[in-house]
């Protein structure tokens, strides 16, 4: 039979945020996001319609999931659910459109218009060696405020995906990071207690304040992108935290962390 420890039952988990904290992605201003966002939307309607036949126009479809995004958010606090675009995505092509396009299929088309969308994608310096380390002593886990059609193809294309034994996106669970129900969900996914995991993350609220509530362990990442947001604010209760650059110690903090778990 195979052992708790050997099949990684007794082991540990880190979480990890993904964007700004092992992903550095591009940010376009808001004028250019809107443009991009169309021209990923345009790429995404010639390739259903040249692919699979289904004649829909870019204004038309948009339409289409706005409707089944309201329809979503009906009577929810947009601030704590969120909603998943390939489930939106799937219930326009098929009720609205009368279309049978595989679930294979929808998530090429919408990772086709997330790589116009986005911009670059990339990561920091010493993300992956670091991953390599923690993988060899902890479950690693990405819990991310995301769309899942998003950032699994990119954590795979970008070499890391294989680290991690878990994935806890907001678009699956249905929970944005500003709620704890997040963090409950990410401590049901790994079956563990609050203190044998670390949150490791660059926003302070939602990746280190949030999750200490529930007990976590928390590591903030001090990204100079999006640190400046948080600069001021009382930071003397956290026990963890790391500049974006010294990234290669996080293995030594997380170490210390779960020492100071087992003293107390």
């Amino acid at each position: 039979m195979e052992t708790e420890k050997a099949s990684g039952l007794s082991r540990k988990v880190i979480f990890f945020d993904c964007y700004q904290t092992l992903i550095d992605i591009q940010l376009f201003d808001e004028k250019n996001i809107k443009l991009e966002e169309q021209k990923g939307w345009e790429r995404f309607i010639s390739l259903l319609n040249q692919k699979y036949e289904v004649d829909v126009s870019v204004s038309e479809f948009l339409s289409f999931l706005a409707k089944r995004s309201a329809d979503f958010y009906a009577g929810k606090d947009k601030t704590i659910y969120h909603h998943n675009l390939f489930a939106l995505i799937s219930e326009v092509l098929e009720k609205d459109l009368r279309s049978k396009v595989s679930n294979e299929e929808i998530l090429y088309l919408i990772y086709e218009y997330r790589k116009i969308s986005r911009g670059y994608v990339r990561l920091y310096p010493k993300i992956a060696k670091t991953l390599v380390r923690l993988a060899k002593k902890y479950s690693l886990s990405i819990a991310s405020y995301t769309q899942s059609s998003f950032t699994r193809p990119e954590l795979r294309e970008l070499g890391i995906e294989k680290y991690f034994s878990h994935f806890v996106f907001s678009s699956d669970i249905g929970f944005r990071k500003k709620s704890t129900e997040f963090y409950k969900e990410c401590l049901r996914v790994v079956a563990k207690k609050p203190n044998d995991c670390v949150m490791v993350g660059d926003n302070y609220y939602e990746d280190i304040s949030l999750p200490a509530q529930l007990g976590i362990n928390t590591v903030w990442i001090k990204n100079p992108v999006t640190y400046s947001k948080y600069h001021d604010l009382p930071t003397t209760e956290i026990k963890g935290a790391i500049d974006l650059k010294e990234f290669d110690r996080l293995p030594e903090i997380i170490d210390i962390l779960f020492k100071k778990e087992r003293k107390e």
